[in-house]
């Protein structure tokens, strides 16, 4: 009698027991669960800030980076100065002014500075996430422009800008380590041009067909 009033009166709290375990391990479960979701998504939020760059492409870095270094070489020092004859010793090199891209050159300046501008601009597009495509993709004018640009270096590396001449001395220019990282930095905006277009799959040629646009058809004469 005693024994089973016992169980009787147990039966409740065991199955009380019982139920209420599942209800903690679930609720545990889910803590647990709720707890992981938020870090994952906190941890995968930090990656993407912590990694602006993650959505340039390899050619698209490679030619930022090449502007970059261009702009800051065309500071450096392109061009020396050479001199002789007897009274060498009594020439001020200072009044021929400095020797950098800015101060030896006039007009080309103007063109690195448009490649710069193009390379820098268009992985900031990409960077953005813009979804605007212009008619010439930029891949394409970095390229050409970073061709431009290493043409123009290279031509004033086998011809250097003036020789003057003070006191019956010729003064000649001579050329500085400077000009010769400048034109690899110009190479290498060709070649992240050239890159991100493959990365594109976009040619020259694509782009010219789309520049023509579709060919009238000729008009069927009537019988």
């Amino acid at each position: 009698g005693p024994g089973k009033v016992r169980a009787r009166r147990m039966s409740p709290a065991a199955a009380e027991g019982k139920g209420g375990r599942p209800r903690a391990k679930s609720g545990r479960t889910e803590g647990a669960k709720g707890g992981r979701e938020p870090r994952r998504a906190k941890d995968g939020t930090s990656r993407k800030r912590s990694n602006p760059l993650g959505r340039l492409r390899t050619g698209e870095a490679i030619y930022l980076v090449a502007a970059i270094l261009l702009f800051v070489l065309m500071f450096f020092q392109w061009y020396g100065h050479q001199h002789s004859g007897p009274n060498s010793f009594l020439i001020d090199l200072e009044l021929f002014g400095g020797g950098t891209a800015w101060q030896a050159l006039e007009v080309i300046p103007l063109f690195l500075m448009l490649a710069i501008v193009v390379a820098v601009g268009s992985a900031l597009i990409r960077l953005a996430g813009s979804a605007w495509k212009p008619a010439i993709p930029p891949a394409v004018l970095v390229c050409l422009l970073g061709v431009l640009a290493a043409v123009l270096i290279l031509y004033r590396i086998i011809s250097p800008p003036g020789v003057s001449e003070l006191e019956g001395v010729p003064i000649e220019r001579s050329l500085e380590i400077g000009i010769f990282l400048a034109l690899a930095a110009a190479l290498g905006i060709a070649y992240g041009g050239w890159r991100a277009m493959a990365d594109e799959g976009t040619s020259f040629a694509d782009v010219g067909k789309r520049l023509e646009g579709p060919r009238p058809e000729p008009k069927k004469s009537a019988a």
